[in-house]
């Protein structure tokens, strides 16, 4: 079942839009693949939406939105903290408290549905072999991508802060209900 908060809902558009404003600026801001790409993290959440089918834009541009938080922890790291058994705590101390918050400022249901999710998974696991294969510097971080995922066809190249943030507003605008229509 989803849950909506009204409670975020009692915050007016300009309000909304400056949340999102300050959050687009910090993640064009903040490198991908702990700083081994200059992909950063609002670009990586464009480019997720971009590859996304309408019903998942929504959720899949704040798949990441905690990361200028928590920084863009690398897999290994996760799985360490899977394995020390930490990963569970900060999970639901941290990351989902963020996600939740943003998720019911765009006017969005929460959780993600399950089917929305795998989505997410399936797109973003792909970008993340893309990213690899083009803008990742390997003498850095090491990864081999899962058999059968293939990256995206088009070559990514790095973008900008600047084209970072003003895309994620674009997409932010035009997927995110409670910001749909603003300027």
């Amino acid at each position: 079942m989803l849950e909506v908060m009204p409670s975020d809902f009692s915050q007016t558009l300009p309000d909304r839009m400056a949340l999102f404003q300050a959050k687009a600026r910090a993640l064009s801001r903040l490198r991908r693949w702990n700083g081994a790409s200059d992909v950063t993290v609002a670009q990586h959440l464009v480019d997720a939406c971009d590859h996304a089918p309408l019903a998942v834009k929504g959720h899949i541009l704040l798949h990441d939105i905690e990361e200028d938080e928590t920084g863009d922890l690398i897999t290994p790291v996760k799985h360490r903290m899977r394995a020390l058994g930490i990963w569970q705590v900060f999970d639901a101390e941290i990351v989902q408290p963020v996600r939740r918050k943003y998720t019911a400022a765009a006017g969005l249901g929460w959780p993600c549905p399950v089917r929305i999710e795998a989505t997410i998974k399936e797109i973003d696991l792909r970008l993340k072999v893309t990213e690899y294969r083009d803008t990742v510097d390997r003498s850095i971080v090491s990864f081999t991508p899962p058999p059968g995922i293939e990256a995206y066809c088009d070559y990514m190249l790095p973008w900008s802060p600047q084209k970072a943030e003003a895309q994620f507003m674009d997409r932010a605008v035009r997927f995110l209900p409670a910001l749909r229509g603003a300027k």
